[in-house]
């Protein structure tokens, strides 16, 4: 690529014409200049479409926070409320391809309590524990965990608990403590900063803040240490509920946005991986009576959808009942340039 393709593609990015900008300069980059520049191009947010959810109405979807695609399975994290009459275990579940989603359909389920806890010799319960957002890459599964506790000697930082994968079946790995980072801009927040994603670019584990405005993503090294770099949001987001990116260098974010004026829709962003700018959006239905509606985890898979059109990004949209298991909707977008997906 000529360096006047790459100065022109800046623009799309927002970069302002004749602005300098280092490649080393951006916050994450691929080794091809080419592929950089063909991340540039975006879809816009009137390309996507949806095609029909897949509703299901099951005891294991109870607070279903976390979806995955390994390439032959679908993976979803259950966070299960145990003050819920018949609740679940919180577990990790494994779907075939193909599979109908159905309680007992399951090809693996690991439970929580079948799990390592990473503070050792700790008495703790698993209503305590946190998992949240999941991400499959190069052979493991990786889960957010955090757990809430008020004894000092164990602080409420973040996890990931590491999967290993081989061809869906599943088997604990290790855990990853990460880095406490501090936010570069005001009031330098420091707080847990919870597990999201993993840039294929550069194999870094991606973190948030997990409430009020969200203004970057941390880069961590994949042993969980914060490298002190920061992917800035321009502009921030807030409600962050998970968040994936595409092989294209694109970072998509679902959150609990609503925009203004219009409280049936909830937000997925989409970002440029290079410099953090936002590229798009795509508006989510999600009704705001009863029961609740609430936007969850993200994953990109180039699939099929049950109507035969062809998606890549998919959601968890948790239908919460306060009194009996939750359901859930797995949404599903097809793109008009697949290309720039």
């Amino acid at each position: 690529m000529s360096a006047l393709s790459y100065r022109s593609s800046l623009k799309k990015i927002g970069v302002p014409a004749g602005a300098p900008q280092s490649y080393l300069a951006f916050a994450s980059r691929p080794k091809s200049l080419r592929a950089a520049i063909r991340s540039m191009d975006h879809p816009a947010s009137s390309d996507w479409s949806e095609p029909p959810n897949i509703y299901r109405d099951e005891d294991w979807t109870d607070e279903v926070q976390g979806i995955a695609w390994d390439g032959g399975h679908w993976i979803f994290s259950a966070n299960a409320n145990q003050t819920k009459p018949g609740h679940n275990d919180k577990a990790i579940y494994v779907f075939p391809n193909h599979s109908n989603l159905k309680d007992g359909n399951w090809s693996q389920m690991i439970a929580y309590k079948n799990i390592p806890h990473p503070n050792v010799g700790v008495t703790v319960h698993e209503s305590d524990d946190h998992w949240g957002q999941i991400t499959y890459d190069n052979g493991h599964v990786y889960v957010a965990h955090f757990w809430d506790t008020d004894d000092p000697h164990f602080p409420r930082n973040a996890r990931v608990l590491v999967l290993k994968d081989k061809g869906g079946s599943l088997s604990y790995s290790h855990w990853i403590e990460l880095d406490k980072p501090t936010s570069p801009k005001p009031p330098h927040k420091t707080d847990r900063a919870e597990f999201q994603a993993i840039n294929p670019w550069d194999g870094m584990l991606y973190t948030c803040f997990g409430g009020g405005e969200i203004s970057e993503f941390f880069i961590h090294e994949p042993n969980g240490k914060w490298t002190k770099r920061v992917l800035p949001l321009t502009p921030s987001v807030t409600a962050v509920q998970g968040a994936c990116f595409s092989p294209n260098g694109h970072l998509y974010i679902a959150t609990n946005e609503t925009p203004s004026g219009d409280d049936e829709h909830q937000m997925i962003y989409y970002y440029s991986a290079l410099n953090g700018h936002r590229l798009g959006q795509i508006r989510v239905l999600a009704d705001e009576g009863l029961p609740d509606q609430e936007l969850e985890g993200i994953c990109y898979a180039p699939l099929v959808a049950p109507n035969g059109d062809k998606v890549w990004i998919h959601a968890i949209l948790l239908e919460n009942i306060n009194l009996a298991l939750d359901n859930i909707f797995i949404k599903q977008w097809a793109g008009a340039r697949p290309d720039v997906i």
